[in-house]
């Protein structure tokens, strides 16, 4: 059992957000902690980045905290057990940096089918397994195939 566990969200794939928090609930302990992570990648990506100034970003930031929180609440998750993290970034950096800052002794984490160019730039899932210096829970999506 682990009392210390990482689960990073991807937002939109609410449909596979059960399966996720049954997986990170079956490896936490009695007492143990999970700490919730939305990683806003919007500056990450070159694209995004001249139309989003700093007023912007917080409202999106603060709306994804939000967005955490009822996640959490609609699938029941222990109120007492819950903190929230948003971090700025890359997806599989900020989930290490986060990993590594609260001293997390698991990651539970969805992945999703590789696609071609996986296999050229590795998916966040593969590289966070890669690099991570505690052990990782790979949920794989409803519709993996």
């Amino acid at each position: 059992m682990f009392s210390n566990i990482l689960v990073p969200l991807h937002l939109e794939y609410v449909e596979n957000h059960e399966k996720l928090f049954k997986g990170a609930l079956e490896v936490l302990s009695e007492d143990g902690k999970i700490t919730l992570l939305y990683v806003n990648e919007n500056r990450a990506h070159g694209s995004v980045y001249p139309i989003l100034d700093e007023e912007n970003e917080k409202h999106y930031n603060h709306n994804a905290f939000m967005e955490l929180k009822e996640i959490a609440k609609k699938h029941a998750l222990p109120e007492d057990k819950i903190s929230y993290h948003i971090r700025d970034g890359s997806a599989h950096r900020e989930i290490l940096e986060d990993a590594r800052m609260i001293k997390a002794d698991a990651i539970v984490m969805m992945a999703t089918k590789p696609k071609f160019g996986n296999y050229f730039i590795s998916s966040t899932a593969e590289r966070v397994i890669r690099h991570a210096a505690c052990s990782v829970f790979v949920i794989r999506l409803t519709n993996y195939k």
